[in-house]
């Protein structure tokens, strides 16, 4: 109904996706659903030959030799396959904000308020602070990660702090993720990139950001809008499924869920 009052666009609702697929044959899926039946989506997604932009985690809780093949499925078939990581976006703000980034990249920290608690924040909103690593210092490995734990009155574990070494090409570089539920918009989040730090400010109802230093502060389009802006770049451009980044992506974040205690597992 939004879509049809604010966009003039009519759209048939299914509760089935395969139902869907073969109904309106769509070139392209967003998937946005929640995280568990991701594999299982996925699959049938590249099954039917569509292209896919997935929301973040890519599949969660899933195997590496399970996420491997359907990737691969994707590539077989010259179909492309993107995750949703908006943040990377945000980066061309904190240029304006602080200056060229720095070349030598000692430590990063980044805050989030997921709406979740327990040990689902961290498939929740680590993928953002993935992705920010691999923009800013390319592919790597988490090591001698560790997790200091917070819980509420009610005794849910509603806040974190993960404490890690990011392994990468050009050396290491210490990180750490702050992580607090907030069930209310906007939500705090911010990023440093060694001693520069940037604040997400959001204005409702318009959901107008931008990032803020003191005085100082950068506009922002909305991320989403440039991350479908650059997935459909790349279809038009034939590019083909990042399969090396989106295995190492997801190897990542079971690197940072392993330091869950499993007394909490629950």
């Amino acid at each position: 109904m939004a879509l049809e009052a604010e966009q003039g666009i009519r759209c048939e609702g299914y509760t089935d996706l395969q139902r869907a697929i073969e109904i309106e044959k769509p070139d392209v899926v967003a998937l946005c659903s929640p995280y568990r039946f991701h594999a299982q989506q996925l699959k049938a997604i590249a099954e039917a030959n569509c292209n896919c932009l997935v929301e973040k985690p890519l599949a969660w809780p899933v195997d590496d030799s399970e996420v491997l093949s359907l990737l691969k499925i994707f590539e077989s078939r010259g179909l492309l396959l993107e995750m949703v990581a908006q943040w990377p976006q945000t980066l061309f703000g904190f240029t304006e904000v602080h200056g060229p980034l720095p070349k030598t990249i000692g430590h990063f920290a980044m805050r989030l308020s997921p709406i979740s608690i327990g040990r689902d924040m961290v498939p929740d909103s680590a993928p953002h602070f993935i992705s920010m690593l691999q923009a800013l210092l390319g592919p790597g490995d988490f090591q001698d990660t560790e997790v200091e734990l917070q819980a509420s009155v009610k005794g849910e574990i509603n806040s974190l702090v993960l404490d890690c070494t990011y392994k990468h090409r050009l050396g290491t570089t210490q990180a750490q993720l702050k992580l607090a539920t907030c069930e209310t918009r906007p939500r705090p989040a911010w990023y440093q990139i060694n001693e520069l730090r940037v604040d997400r400010e959001v204005q409702l109802p318009e959901y107008h950001q931008r990032l803020v230093y003191e005085e100082r502060f950068a506009t922002l389009r909305d991320p989403l809008e440039s991350i479908v802006d650059r997935f459909l770049n790349a279809l038009i451009n034939k590019e083909m499924t990042d399969v090396n980044a989106l295995r190492i992506g997801h190897r990542n974040l079971k690197q940072l869920a392993a330091a869950w205690p499993e007394q909490y597992s629950e």
